[in-house]
């Protein structure tokens, strides 16, 4: 009886536990050139906070309730030892000076909204509490995160994913509509920041949703929950979007830097946008793997892009074959597991290898599955296993995963024969299956080629 009552004793304390939750409260200057942010800790205060290396350049107080202040730190982690249970903490960042640094990483100004990296002021402990974050925010202003709202009454509560606190996020304020597009199984909250018309708002959306369905067709529903979308204004630009990333701090997000002068038509031929939002199949794989998930999102940009018609079959497959001829070019004498780790001029080399990868493991699962399996459904079955949104996997792991849901060893076969080879992976026994034929300056097909009908359906997205 003792036992018995004790450990109901315990399984109530795991409870409430589970269910304990700090509270930052975040208030926002209306100018938008300052935020403090006050955080009560449920039952014991973290250990520290992690924030940006270069937060106490900006930071204007640090102090408890009572106004005593806390000890001055210069590093990216602010020691909370002693405090007692419940304790409380507030913090002022001045964002103006911040801005004033002309760091884009950090902050920038666009359009009248200011755009930080979160741990600028948003400070958390790297144990992964559970936190709920509610922000006040000047009238009429909107605020963009990758954090969940689950509140539906318009007050702004948030819960950010229990994810390492080290993962940067970025966080934007102003006054820009928070557009919500529903895309297959999930709502993508895109945010326009900057000087842009209403038209050129709407083209970003009408951009931001056509890629993010092709990308959905792969499973049958968009990959990730509710991500955020930033697509920022910076003028004329050589190109449509000079640069983009995906970044998992608090959620799952992607940030696009782009020439908004260019026209919808430059913005679907662009490859960028595809290829970011394809690293969203995968959960967060390890930058010691970087071939895996920069050649996934390299794979499929163009075929993503030949199923939905914005390249036809002998362009997409042109295009691929390019990319592999500059990875090819850009091999040097080590193994690809080096190149991924320390070749700072091996990109093209490291992208492509693990491309040319994944090519092979479409084609032999499609065909030794008589066309009822593929990279895509070996995708789709991650969903149901793998998606602890704070876990880095390496690549080992995540193809022993990949093979284990399939039932075959395809994946794990290509990781012990290419990662540790110092050569480009061989594509000539998967192209001649395949009937893919290089010419000088175009991709013949040869219709009579064994695999020819799983090079259609690779391009089309079928299965037998």
């Amino acid at each position: 009886m003792k036992m018995s009552r004790l450990t109901a004793l315990c399984l109530l304390i795991l409870s409430l536990t589970a269910q304990a939750e700090d509270r930052y409260q975040v208030k926002f200057s209306p100018d938008l050139n300052s935020v403090t942010v006050k955080a009560c800790f449920e039952g014991v205060p973290p250990r520290s906070l992690h924030r940006h290396d270069d937060a106490w350049q900006y930071t204007e107080f640090v102090q408890t309730p009572e106004r005593m202040p806390m000890p001055v730190s210069r590093s990216g982690q602010l020691k909370l030892s002693g405090m007692p249970h419940g304790s409380c903490l507030k913090w002022g960042i001045d964002l103006a000076a911040a801005v004033a640094e002309d760091d884009y990483r950090l902050a920038l100004k666009v359009g009248g909204a200011v755009l930080t990296d979160a741990d600028l002021w948003f400070w958390r402990d790297n144990q992964r509490r559970k936190i709920r974050v509610e922000v006040e925010l000047p009238e009429g202003m909107s605020l963009s995160t990758p954090w969940k709202k689950h509140t539906s009454d318009g007050s702004s509560i948030f819960w950010p994913e229990s994810t390492p606190a080290a993962w940067s996020s970025r966080i934007a304020i102003g006054r820009f509509p928070v557009q919500k597009l529903s895309v297959s199984g999930t709502q993508i909250r895109l945010s326009v920041i900057g000087e842009v018309t209403d038209i050129q708002r709407d083209l970003f959306a009408n951009w931001i949703q056509e890629t993010a369905e092709c990308v959905a067709s792969i499973e049958g529903r968009f990959p990730q929950s509710q991500p955020q979308i930033l697509v920022v204004a910076t003028g004329p630009q050589n190109e449509p979007v000079p640069w983009a990333h995906v970044i998992r701090g608090g959620g799952v997000a992607a940030e696009f830097f782009v020439d908004e002068t260019r026209s919808l038509e430059e913005f679907r031929s662009d490859w960028t946008a595809t290829h970011e939002l394809s690293h969203m199949l995968l959960p967060m794989v390890s930058s010691r793997d970087r071939w895996l998930s920069e050649g996934l999102a390299s794979y499929y940009q163009n075929v993503l892009r030949g199923r939905d018609g914005r390249l036809d079959e002998v362009a997409a497959w042109q295009k691929l074959h390019a990319g592999f001829e500059r990875g090819k070019r850009a091999t040097r004498q080590e193994s690809l597991a080096w190149a991924t780790r320390n070749g700072r001029d091996a990109i093209m080399r490291v992208y492509w290898s693990g491309a040319a990868m994944f090519l092979k493991a479409d084609t032999q699962l499609r065909a030794v599955s008589g066309g009822s399996q593929s990279l895509d459904t070996a995708l789709a079955s991650l969903q149901g296993c793998c998606k602890d949104a704070g876990r880095i996997w390496r690549a080992r792991e995540l193809f022993k995963k990949l093979d284990q849901l399939t039932g075959h060893t395809i994946f794990m076969d290509l990781y012990d024969q290419h990662v540790p080879a110092k050569e480009f992976p061989d594509l000539d026994e998967t192209y001649a299956q395949l009937g893919l034929v290089p010419r000088a300056s175009v991709m013949e097909l040869d219709p009579e080629a064994p695999l020819s009908r799983v090079r259609l359906e690779i391009m089309q997205g079928t299965h037998q």
